[in-house]
């Protein structure tokens, strides 16, 4: 098979051995350019080019280094450094294969740049043809032959220069080749202040991104203090509630590990009895057991051992428990009191969540009993001293007691607060948008009713289906309502205290529910909604 003439040296027309490319971009066996250059033809016999020996071990212009971009024109082997990239070729030159693009009148037009990697990703992934196009509708660049009938194409140059420009108008290079010299570089300089405008307006952007980053960290930072504040206080909490019961498992084991060193000592105590007991015995049968074969009777009277006329069995040990059984239920009632008080403590941490729900309840003048009277700012709802001689609305014919709030509640957290002050009756809690308020009515969950009642000197209720009576420590004289419609609850917290009264769970709301106020009694005292 005959050499190849890529591979063939143009001297000694054999293979090439030890490639030298020189700068004209031939390639030769290193043998024989040097025997060349150091007879008689220092020239190229491809291009006439005078060959000099720096040329040949100049190792600089060649690739090799990251990042350096071959020349696609040199042989694969032995590549010089591209100085020049065309866009329309899609091929980069070294500087002796760049000459063509600058000699030859048809390259010419042809786009030249610094040295591009990745030439293939700007052309045509379809037709290999450079994207020089841009279609308007698919918002992409295409080559000449991705052009599709009726879809508007440009210049990717004009798309740039309308990218660059936030004018109305759009300058195109081909208008600006035709207005002069003056004019294009006027046209220049105000894409230059529109670039540097565009510049302008991204930095404010990622400044603003910037300043955003920064109080979301901060924000986090915050919430993080915070989770940590609440994890220490209820560790702290917890360890109390821990303590208070080490305290009592300590306080009822006192008394049995009294009774256990007393059983100790006793048991020890009458176990010496019962050992001398048994020597005694054992010492009496030894004596009867002589006196068997005396045969003098006097002598066997006086030697008979006096045995016992009775046996009583009285050694019994035993621990007196009553007086445990006391202090297991004072300890018991002790330590359920402390844990009650250092678990209320968690309530605070409750409060302090709950109140960032706080909305603004005002009363809903046409949903209240006749007998009661609603401020005009809505916030304030008392018994009528002459109700009875004030007729009501028409729509508020037979309305059982009580009045609504405007809040509407259909989804997420809300939070108010009531003060009812030295009142004696009243009622509280939230009731369902379309339960009955008319005749007979039974407050209940089931029925559309979620309502706490005080009745009386420390007579505390929940309208349970069952209804349970509460036990409060202290007289609330402003109350805390919380809803929370996704977890279905409803809590009613003495605010005074910040201790927790009653939690409906497991709620029906079946759609939309309102606040509900109710004084109950005609005395002079308001149920007045407060922040």
């Amino acid at each position: 098979m005959a050499n190849s003439p890529q591979r063939q040296c143009s001297i000694c027309k054999n293979l090439k051995k030890d490639l030298v490319t020189k700068s004209c971009g031939h390639t030769f066996c290193k043998g024989c350019l040097c025997h060349q250059v150091d007879t008689s033809d220092p020239q190229c016999p491809h291009c006439l080019e005078v060959l000099q020996r720096a040329q040949m071990d100049d190792q600089s212009l060649f690739t090799g280094n990251k990042g350096e971009i071959p020349c696609n024109i040199c042989e694969e082997n032995r590549p010089f450094i591209a100085v020049k990239s065309c866009l329309t070729c899609l091929l980069s030159y070294c500087e002796h294969h760049l000459k063509p693009h600058q000699s030859m009148g048809r390259l010419k037009g042809h786009k030249l740049v610094k040295p591009v990697e990745r030439l293939d990703e700007r052309a045509c992934s379809v037709h290999g043809r450079p994207l020089d196009l841009y279609s308007t509708q698919d918002k992409r660049c295409i080559c000449a032959l991705c052009v599709k009938p009726g879809v508007d194409v440009i210049p990717v140059e004009t798309e740039r220069q309308r990218r660059e420009s936030t004018s109305n108008s759009t300058v195109s290079v081909n208008i600006v080749q035709d207005i002069g010299v003056c004019v294009r570089a006027r046209v220049c300089m105000f894409l230059q202040v529109d670039r540097q405008n565009t510049i302008k307006k991204l930095e404010s952007m990622i400044s603003r991104r910037e300043k955003k980053l920064e109080d979301l960290q901060n924000t986090e930072s915050k919430d993080q203090a915070e989770i940590n504040r609440e994890q220490t206080e209820i560790r702290g909490v917890f360890s109390a509630v821990m303590d208070a019961v080490r305290r009592a498992e300590k306080e009822l084991h006192a008394p049995l590990e009294d009774g256990r060193r007393s059983l100790e000592e006793e048991m020890k105590v009458k176990a010496q009895q019962v050992h001398k007991d048994i020597e005694k015995y054992t010492e009496i049968i030894d004596r009867l057991n002589q006196t068997k074969n005396e045969d003098d009777d006097i002598l066997f009277l006086q030697s008979y051992p006096s045995v016992p006329a009775e046996f009583r069995d009285d050694l019994r040990v035993s621990i007196d428990t009553e007086l445990n059984f006391g202090s297991m239920r004072n300890i018991t009632a002790s330590v359920l009191t402390s844990i009650r008080t250092e678990l209320e403590n968690l309530c605070s941490f409750e409060m302090r969540r709950i109140q960032s729900c706080l909305v603004d309840v005002t009363l809903d003048k046409e949903t209240a009993h006749p007998a009661l009277e609603v401020s005009q700012d809505g916030k304030t709802v008392r018994g009528k001293a002459n109700a009875h001689d004030i007729p009501g609305a028409p729509n508020q014919s037979g309305l059982v007691s009580g009045v609504l709030g405007r809040f509407q509640i259909k989804s997420g957290k809300a939070f108010w607060l009531v003060e009812v002050g030295p009142k004696t009756d009243w009622e509280l809690g939230v009731v369902r948008e379309n339960a009955n308020r008319r005749g007979t009515v039974s407050y209940k969950p089931n029925e559309g009713y979620w309502v706490i009642v005080f009745c009386g000197p420390n007579t505390y209720g929940a309208y349970e289906e069952n209804p349970i009576h509460l036990h409060l420590s202290t007289k609330p004289k402003k109350v805390g309502v919380f809803v929370d419609y996704e977890s279905d609850l409803i809590s009613f917290y003495n605010m005074n205290d910040l201790s927790h009264i009653h939690t409906f769970t497991q709620c029906r709301f079946n759609g939309t529910i309102r606040p509900y106020f109710n004084p109950l009694n005609k005395d002079s005292d308001p149920i007045i909604i407060t922040q």
